[in-house]
């Protein structure tokens, strides 16, 4: 077993996490067959851990998804405790992520979960986000970190300062902003599915 860090992720590993991706996003085989472009059989062989990926079906995995290819890269390996761990501990340098357009969010367990998502995002000063309604029961339970955020769940305003937190149901229409023109806004926050 090799210690360097630019080792190709296992097929397993590829195959378990598009599995994980999917699951998380609530998306069928077929319909990520269809945005990859490929057949169900095939998609199923890539989660098995039996075929392997084109670069071509990683980049497009990233594109559905949202995440950057290092979300494919396999770090377990590479610390001295991590069979022991890798089902239990994220360490702060290891952490999985996101980037989108100014935020970055950080998966803080092991793996997706379908029932509950454990994040922390970064908002860069000015940063709004889109109005977002996601057709799924549950709700988003979040706890200002570090700065600042303005709320609007349904429309109604809330403004956030750090030590304060919120929550409210997935099927509300949402958007957010960090109206610092300096200082990023931290957002620790977790999603349940129902």
């Amino acid at each position: 077993m090799s210690n360097s860090v630019f080792e190709a992720p296992t097929l397993d590993h590829v195959g378990k996490t598009l599995r994980e991706l999917r699951r998380s996003r609530r998306i069928t085989i077929q319909q990520l067959a269809e945005g990859l472009n490929r057949s169900t059989g095939y998609v199923s062989q890539l989660e098995r851990g039996l075929s392997q990926p084109t670069l071509k079906d990683l980049y497009a995995a990233c594109t559905i998804f949202g995440v950057p290819m290092s979300w494919f890269v396999d770090l377990e390996e590479k610390q001295p405790d991590a069979e022991r761990e890798k089902d239990i501990v994220v360490r702060s340098g290891q952490r999985r992520f996101m980037l989108h357009r100014g935020a970055r969010t950080e998966l803080l367990t092991p793996q997706l979960d379908s029932d509950v998502e454990f994040m922390m995002s970064t908002f860069e000063p000015g940063l709004e986000t889109e109005p977002k309604n996601v057709p799924t029961s549950g709700a988003e339970y979040g706890y200002i970190l570090k700065g600042c955020l303005e709320l609007w769940v349904d429309e109604e305003k809330f403004e956030l300062v750090e030590g304060d937190s919120y929550r409210f149901n997935r099927s509300s229409t949402y958007r957010s902003h960090n109206p610092s023109k300096t200082e990023p806004t931290i957002i620790i926050w977790v999603g349940v599915y129902k």
